[in-house]
């Protein structure tokens, strides 16, 4: 029964996050133009670890890997 309770919540906030970040980004995307990624696509992953360290719980799990999705699509590549 846990399983299935946590399975839920972990449902809920992965519903949660994409209800809030999908429309921002679509949102987004449709209303300015293309900007140049800032951040080097080799930062993406230390500071994903970095974030799992300190997240609790798996909301904060899922918030942490939707910040690495999120780092991986806008980061430049090759520095």
């Amino acid at each position: 029964m846990m399983k299935a309770l946590k399975a839920g919540l972990f449902g809920l906030a992965m519903g949660a996050i994409g209800a809030v970040a999908l429309p921002t980004q679509v949102a987004e995307a449709q209303t300015t133009p293309a900007q140049p990624p800032l951040t080097c696509c080799s930062y993406c992953n230390p500071n994903y670890v970095s974030c799992m360290a300190r997240s609790t719980g798996m909301l904060g799990n899922a918030i942490c890997l939707s910040q690495r999705s999120s780092c991986e699509s806008t980061c430049k590549p090759g520095c």
